[in-house]
């Protein structure tokens, strides 16, 4: 009787701990996405003007776009 008591408990501890795991995941995603939303305001409340702002954003665009390329051409010896 005892062992499934403690059975019984382990298990439910055992989900809790793993709906805790999930939950601080999921927090974790949300803030690093509030972040980051928060650098881009920040940028943009910075820049000296609207277009000095949208010139520094295209130029990160473009930079992400080039780097995949750039892997692409690289060939294993």
């Amino acid at each position: 009787m005892t062992y499934t008591v403690y059975a019984i408990l382990s298990a439910v501890i055992g989900v809790l701990l793993l709906f805790m795991h999930k939950d601080r995941q999921d927090h974790r995603r949300h803030v690093e996405s509030l972040q980051e939303e928060r650098q881009k305001l920040l940028d943009r409340i910075q820049a000296p003007s609207f277009d000095h702002y949208k010139q520094a954003e295209v130029k990160v665009i473009k930079a992400q776009k080039e780097e995949p390329k750039r892997e692409g051409d690289l060939i294993p010896v």
